[in-house]
């Protein structure tokens, strides 16, 4: 349990957080949720440590372990994924050393007195040791780096082969496996797909201990929290419900308040019309002054219209295009002996509106880049379809803006057919009001430059969108608004996401990619996900070998023959049961060494080298286990 006392905070004349007080147990999982610059991430790094408050205080016990995830990426680029990720286990690591220290001091030579201090010391870092949460931590990591999608044959290759988003992934995983009593997690959904982060939500409701997130993707906060805090001008309100709850709950109190204040403007109204006809007579003057005076004093109840609800967004449509939108036949793409994917064929038509999901590195913003023709496929045919115009966004765009204009000029160079009072209501829906559209592009972050882009590029018309990733940089409130504007739009839609809130019933057909192939479903993601028999993605994709227009990316997995498939199911056997034995044996034997009396043993030395060798024997049989269920799928 801690607490937060009157934290407040202010950058300058900005007040962000005022007078924040809170209390947390170690059951919360809390969704911390508001506009993008209401102070969600600055609390977290004040919780952390890394930001001081102004004011108030943070009462956190000393033994109660932090871990917050920093947007730092492993500086060893030579180092294995592995081996990056078992640095977690440094500490476990050390008092291993040290205990193996220990032991290497106790010899027949020790007086009494030496040997009984090294026998507590051993017994007390024995003790810490059997706190460790893990009986094998590699085998730990392994299982976390595989939920967070990456793959058996990657364990062993270096970090500096994986993108800035897959290297998250592993600091992600290293601070899960530290197993904090307190974690923070600022937007950890941001470099996972669909099946990562729906494995993830089921990882973070287990949790040991007290979670506090940030986060706007609405399903992943409603399959997880318990207790929701939403930031607004500085204030807290504190809804101890799960989020779709705390949406009922929220309206609920809208309702109540906007009434309080529908009724408190009526009574000021009519106060103020009697005030003015007792000025005009001599005789009520200082009835009218008393009065005066109590409607100053009154508590007015403040009430603001939801942002969202006032904005009206829209993308200007260009007009009517051929009957096929794009068609792709047979289409790969490779860099060097990379490849992409190979044999891709597909087809969308007017009126379509498609969703590209599933696994990251599979293809999914190559193949957008080549339909909207920024590449060109290393083979098959890219057939763009008649009188088809672009409106096309990615997060790389946002590079090319010119740090030398402001916000404002930058829109207005792109929306130069609209008024100023349109191209400020756009910027208004990503985020940039009043004086910030003066702001320089230069100054601002990565995120903030996104959204600009983002702004910019709806205000082209068009009869095909294309938006990979559009909702990275923008708070739920924005993500409603632009979902409102595409779900509107006339024309033809191509969208890459892994929100699955933000997609449902975004599109009418969804090409899932994943474990070498693309598939094609007649549905939105809704539809995707209840055809599965699991949480897992990655276990539907061998349901769908027949699928219509199916397409190909990496070789299948070659078939098993019938004597093949029951020689690997006994090995299975013979596995499961040997790693059972050893998996007692080695709980046993732990058992035995925290006895005081293990250590006068004279083959205790020796007992301890098979211990270690019935460790390193259970990794090697569980890896080999795990090898052939994925061959057996």
């Amino acid at each position: 349990m801690f607490y937060l006392n009157n934290i407040s905070l202010n950058f300058g004349d900005r007040k962000i957080l005022d007078q924040v007080s809170s209390m947390f147990t170690e059951k919360d999982i809390v969704g911390l949720i508001g506009r993008n610059g209401t102070g969600k991430s600055t609390l977290l790094k004040v919780i952390a440590g890394d930001i001081a408050c102004d004011k108030g205080s943070i009462d956190i016990p000393k033994n109660l372990e932090v871990g917050y995830l920093r947007q730092f990426l492993p500086t060893e680029k030579d180092i294995s994924i592995i081996d990056e990720t078992c640095k977690a286990f440094e500490h476990y690591m050390i008092l291993e050393q040290e205990i193996s220290a220990l032991e290497g001091r106790m010899t027949n030579d020790l007086s009494e007195s030496e040997l009984t201090k090294i026998l507590e010391e051993l017994e007390s870092k024995q003790i810490q040791q059997q706190s460790f949460p893990f009986k094998n931590p590699k085998i730990e990591a392994i299982k976390l780096l595989k939920g967070l999608g990456f793959k058996d044959h990657q364990m062993d290759d270096p970090i500096a082969t994986l993108s800035g988003g897959w290297q998250m992934r592993i600091e992600l995983a290293k601070l899960l496996l530290k197993q904090p009593a307190l974690l923070l997690l600022d937007e950890p959904t941001n470099h996972l797909d669909i099946e990562s982060i729906i494995w993830f939500e089921s990882y973070i409701k287990k949790y040991p201990g007290a979670v506090i997130l940030v986060s706007h993707d609405e399903d992943f906060l409603a399959n997880t929290t318990n207790r929701i805090i939403e930031i607004q001008n500085g204030k807290i309100e504190d809804y101890r419900l799960p989020y779709r709850k705390f949406l009922v709950e929220k309206e609920s109190r809208r309702e109540i308040l906007k009434s309080q204040f529908t009724n408190q403007q009526k009574v000021i109204k009519e106060k103020e019309r009697t005030i003015t006809r007792f000025k005009a007579k001599a005789t009520k003057t200082s009835m009218a002054q008393s009065m005066e005076k109590q409607l100053a004093k009154m508590e007015r109840v403040e009430y603001d219209e939801p942002t969202e609800s006032n904005m009206n967004l829209r993308f200007p449509f260009e007009g009517r295009c051929g009957e096929v939108v794009f068609e792709g036949k047979n289409l790969a793409k490779s860099y060097g002996d990379n490849k992409v994917f190979e044999d891709v064929s597909l087809k969308f038509l007017r009126g379509d509106k498609v969703a590209f999901i599933g696994q990251n590195g599979m293809g999914k913003s190559t193949l957008t880049k080549i339909i909207q023709q920024i590449l060109e496929p290393t083979k098959g045919e890219a057939i763009q379809g008649y009188n088809v115009v672009t409106g096309y966004y990615d997060q790389d765009q946002s590079e090319a803006l010119d740090g030398k204009l402001s916000i404002l000029e930058t829109a207005t160079q792109a929306g130069y057919h609209k008024t100023t009072s349109e191209i400020r209501s756009t910027l208004g829906a990503f985020m940039f009001s009043g004086e910030e559209v003066d702001k320089k592009v230069s100054v601002l972050s990565g995120g903030e430059k996104a959204r600009l882009a983002l702004a910019c590029m709806i205000m082209h018309p068009a009869n095909l969108i294309i938006l990979d990733e559009p909702t990275n940089h923008l708070d739920i409130y924005a993500k409603k608004v632009l979902k409102n504007a595409l779900a509107s739009f006339e024309g033809n839609l191509l969208v890459v996401s892994h929100d699955r809130d933000f997609l449902r019933g975004l599109s009418s057909k969804t090409f899932e990619f994943t474990d070498g192939k693309v598939i094609e479903h007649l549905g939105d993601i809704e539809y995707v996900l209840n055809k599965r028999s699991s949480d897992d993605l990655r276990d539907y994709a061998h349901q769908n070998t027949n699928t219509k227009n199916k397409a190909v990316i990496k070789e299948e997995k070659p078939k098993i023959s019938f004597d093949e498939r029951k020689k690997l199911n006994r090995q299975l056997t013979y596995l499961e049961r040997d790693i059972e034995k050893l998996e007692a044996s080695i709980e046993a034997f732990q058992q035995k060494m925290a006895e005081p009396s293990f250590y006068e043993q004279a083959d205790a030395s020796q007992q301890l080298v098979e211990h270690k060798s019935n460790e390193d024997l259970l990794v090697e049989k569980t890896t080999e286990w795990e090898r052939i269920c994925d061959i057996l799928g």
